[in-house]
């Protein structure tokens, strides 16, 4: 692909501020989080309330230059979005059985419709559990329950933690996790956070939120770090039975202690320590529990926090960190429950917040590139919802795929990567090991990860109707399949360097590889070679030696390892008999 061309604003531009003024929900609307019909004085809403209405007016003379450049980053997406084929913004499909004539759709910020709670029966559904019902895979996957409890080691031992904390200690475990954690969900007030470890360190644990969240800091802190400190064994096990685990996992129990206190409460410190908690349980790949704990993190910040009715500097960054808070929790409670399977007997809710958080007003002092990263996560996260929104209405042969539509979200995915500022240039990112010690590699190979989950949601039916012999003999529609191939090689190769590192997303990494290693081998078996990448079997490989190491950690790794060694097998067999 070639590079894209990236205009840079001149110094003239970059000191002024000539957008239009965006349209924005009362501070009641954006509470509730309800669509606003921005009425003035009054909108509608408060006015059939009867109470009073405030609009947040934001003096931009006081935001830095990092600041306005991201919000005319998000303005560019806004007028794209907008502009976007009319097919993309259709409120209703016939093929979505289940809808009621009145079911309300809400028009958001980008001028999409609000997703709805779609049905549980998703033919075009992806993740492993729905590939391995595909008749190629049946004589596989039989009998396995494909069970999401993880934990197949034996329980560690416990090692005790002492009430007093050393202040040099604790800050260097503290830099350590702003430096490897919260570069990637960047929902904490480092000051604050630093003067509750210096009360620490004076008064010792307490059973409160705040020692809580600190506890889960350094547990995370201990078990986070540069890929280059990570040391390649046998087995992901090993990890287990490592004195930095042992330290770690003695943290998080002290922490985990103080969690049922904070279940009643709402509160930003309260919804901070529950996500937190879910971070901790998907970096030793406890998917199940980590989502329980998302769902009671995602409650928590949809809690009032008092905020409202007053007018001030103080509030107004409160009501950003909220924002933040709940975009953070909703994305990952949103990532785990597609994956999980954990709404097959209910509805699948794919509504997402209406606005994007508001960038704070120290944003030159926390570092803009992370909240460039931050905002481009939540836009790549709306755009996979907008597409899943779409496909998972289809029905094979019922409800064909319209070329305009995955056009036009193709054009929505260019539109994005023509927002990013240099810095996080998705085109050059590079896949060596070593730049991911760079903080804005890091940032953008996640970035390029979330751009991959897109792509691969835009082009799945193609690749579901050629896997099922439903391909419409089409140039186009051969044309999306091949893309569609080409996204599982891509993915692979793309996170290859990432393989044997632990973080916050290694299971859903390793649920995604496995996916697109599953693909592969069921064209190759299927016989749709002339559709598949020349390096198809060295990916499907790659995705083995990777499921080898994690095994030993987690059930379902050792399942879809079972699967994929056994189809890969036949597939060598019949290319000797046939004697190629």
């Amino acid at each position: 692909m070639p590079p894209r061309k990236r205009a840079e604003a001149g110094p003239s531009e970059r000191s002024t501020y000539p957008r239009k003024r965006a349209v924005q929900a009362c501070q009641t609307c954006r509470q509730k989080r309800i669509k606003c019909d921005n009425e003035q004085p009054a909108c509608g809403s408060c006015v059939s309330l009867r109470i009073e209405c405030h609009y947040r007016e934001h003096d931009r003379s006081t935001f830095d230059p990092a600041s306005i450049a991201i919000l005319q980053r998000l303005e560019v997406l806004e007028n794209l979005i907008r502009t976007t084929n009319p097919v993309l913004l259709e409120t209703r499909s016939p093929a979505f059985e289940g809808a009621s004539s009145e079911t309300p759709y809400n028009s958001d910020l980008l001028g999409s419709p609000a997703l709805e709670r779609m049905g549980s029966a998703v033919p075009y559904q992806i993740n492993i559990e729905n590939i391995l019902k595909w008749p190629v895979f049946q004589s596989h996957s039989r009998g396995r329950t494909w069970t999401s409890e993880t934990t197949t080691c034996a329980e560690p031992q416990l090692l005790s933690i002492s009430p007093d904390f050393d202040q040099k200690e604790s800050m260097e475990l503290l830099q350590r996790f702003f430096r490897y954690v919260h570069i990637y969900n960047p929902i904490l007030e480092v000051e604050k956070v630093q003067d509750y470890a210096r009360n620490l360190a004076f008064n010792g644990l307490a059973w409160d939120a705040k020692s809580c969240l600190l506890l889960l800091i350094y547990a995370l802190a201990i078990i986070s770090g540069p890929i280059s400190e990570v040391v390649l064994a046998s087995s992901s096990a090993e990890f287990r039975r490592s004195e930095s685990f042992l330290r770690a996992e003695a943290y998080f129990l002290a922490a985990q202690k103080r969690m049922g206190l904070l279940l009643c409460r709402s509160g930003m410190v309260e919804a901070q320590c529950l996500f937190f908690g879910g971070v901790y349980l998907m970096m030793t790949l406890r998917p199940l529990e980590a989502w329980r704990v998302f769902v009671q993190a995602l409650a928590c910040s949809e809690g009032p926090f008092n905020l409202w009715g007053t007018h001030s500097t103080q509030v107004e960054e409160k009501s950003s960190l909220q924002e933040s808070i709940y975009w953070t929790c909703f994305k990952s409670e949103l990532e785990l429950r597609l994956e999980l399977n954990v709404a097959k007997n209910n509805s699948l809710d794919l509504t997402y917040p209406v606005l994007f958080p508001s960038p704070p007003r120290t944003l030159a002092a926390q570092g803009h590139i992370e909240w460039y990263f931050y905002l481009s996560d939540i836009a790549l996260r709306r755009l996979g919802n907008r597409i899943l929104n779409y496909i998972y209405r289809l029905k094979p042969l019922e409800s064909p795929v319209s070329k305009e539509a995955i056009r036009g979200f193709e054009a929505q995915a260019t539109g994005l990567l023509e927002s990013l500022p240099s810095s996080l240039n998705l085109d050059t990112a590079s896949n060596d090991v070593t730049d991911r010690d760079d903080r804005n590699s890091a940032l953008s190979f996640i970035l390029n990860g979330h751009l991959l989950d897109c792509y691969e949601m835009m082009y799945w039916p193609f690749v579901v109707d050629a896997l099922h012999g439903n391909l419409v003999p089409d140039k186009d529609w051969e044309e999306f399949a091949l893309k569609g191939f080409r996204v599982c090689v891509r993915r692979i190769e793309k996170n290859e360097g990432g393989f044997y590192y632990r973080h916050h997303g290694t299971w859903l990494m390793l649920r995604s590889c496995t996916r697109s290693a599953l693909v592969l081998t069921a064209a190759a078996r299927h016989g749709l070679t002339t559709l598949l990448p020349a390096k198809w079997r060295a990916a499907v490989e790659k995705v083995t030696q990777m499921l080898q190491y994690w095994k030993d950690e987690t059930k379902d790794v050792a399942d879809s390892l079972d699967v994929l060694t056994g189809l890969m097998k036949e597939i060598v067999n019949e290319t000797s008999t046939c004697g190629f």
